[in-house]
């Protein structure tokens, strides 16, 4: 498995790391393979351990210490998707095939693709033809928005994007990921496989490394799947 690390301040990604080795340390020191320059992080904050095929968090005994949704650990297996709060930062965990890999994740994938599943992916009603101008706000004025897919066995259903970070795409082929801020929802460069130089298209042009704001009615390609960024229905 490869392990891919965003680091995320103000739920914006600013920095991501391949974690490589068998141990990693994080910490506010420069020599931390992993170096967050934010007073609320310890010298030596935590470390990474790869055991047995796993990846394992270690909160190096730190000030502030190590949370994940606001419950403070000690050790934790990291799972796809996790996102740890390590002082004013947060780290988004991404966990995808080697270039050997992972059997048995490769044919729970060609599974769910058979079965007409995709993992982040939830059905919903009939698509609506109508294009908001702007994503809406919900209670307390919290920004609203998702994606609907449009072509393939999941055509049609729609990618909620509440989190503060929401990948999307297929792990060793292309990923992506939209951050929500209080200026609306980005995409932004996470993965292209094999091809490293293969970013996202929003209405058909390359967005590049950076992060690209998102407007209603934008047309998204990641992996081969076409989705359509949508307001509140």
């Amino acid at each position: 498995m490869v392990l891919k690390i965003i680091i995320l301040k103000a739920e914006k990604p600013v920095d991501q790391f391949v974690v490589n080795g068998e141990k990693t340390l994080i910490g506010r020191r420069s020599e931390c393979d992993i170096s967050l320059k934010d007073p609320a992080v310890s010298g030596n904050h935590a470390e990474i351990s790869r055991v047995k095929g796993r990846f394992i968090i270690t909160d190096l005994g730190s000030t502030n210490g190590l949370h994940i949704g606001g419950r403070k650990i000690t050790q934790h297996v990291l799972k796809d998707g996790d996102l740890l709060s390590v002082g004013e930062h947060q780290l988004k965990v991404m966990l995808s095939p080697g270039e050997v890999g992972d059997r048995a994740r490769e044919q729970m994938v060609a599974r769910e693709k058979a079965a007409g599943k995709a993992p982040g992916v939830s059905p919903d009603g009939p698509d609506s033809t109508e294009v908001r101008a702007r994503p809406q706000t919900g209670p307390a004025g919290e920004l609203q928005g998702f994606l609907r897919v449009l072509n393939g066995a999941n055509a049609g259903q729609r990618i909620e994007l509440q989190q503060a970070l929401t990948t999307i795409g297929e792990p060793g082929v292309q990923v992506a990921a939209i951050s929500k801020r209080p200026q609306g929802h980005f995409i932004i460069h996470v993965d292209g496989g094999k091809d490293k130089d293969r970013v996202p298209l929003v209405n058909g042009e390359p967005t590049g490394f950076k992060s690209r704001k998102l407007e209603v009615g934008d047309k998204i390609e990641v992996a081969g799947v076409n989705m359509e960024y949508r307001g509140s229905d």
